[in-house]
């Protein structure tokens, strides 16, 4: 399945809606947190690529440990962050 085209800044914008926090290198690194703790979960962002492509976008998604299908739904707000907070939980994928 593609998903698509979608721009950095929209990408960035709906992950920090989500619990994601930023720190600005050569890239923007989006870093999960989960009650104010850092997780191990993170994706990068070129500041200089205004559409990311289906292939790098499916590359985001392996870094955040999610499908293509998660990805596309947490980047198109069908998935909130308490959702995404409970499936890195119920999966193991985060410790508290």
């Amino acid at each position: 399945m593609l998903l698509g085209t979608r721009k950095n800044y929209n990408i960035a914008n709906s992950l920090l809606k989500k619990g994601f926090k930023e720190k600005n290198t050569s890239h923007t690194h989006l870093i999960f947190f989960i009650d104010g703790k850092k997780t191990s979960i993170f994706t990068f962002i070129s500041h200089g690529k205004k559409e990311i492509s289906d292939e790098l976008m499916h590359k985001m998604a392996k870094q955040l440990k999610l499908s293509h299908e998660q990805f596309c739904e947490l980047v198109d707000c069908s998935m909130n962050g308490e959702t995404l907070r409970e499936f890195y939980l119920d999966e193991g994928i985060v410790k508290l």
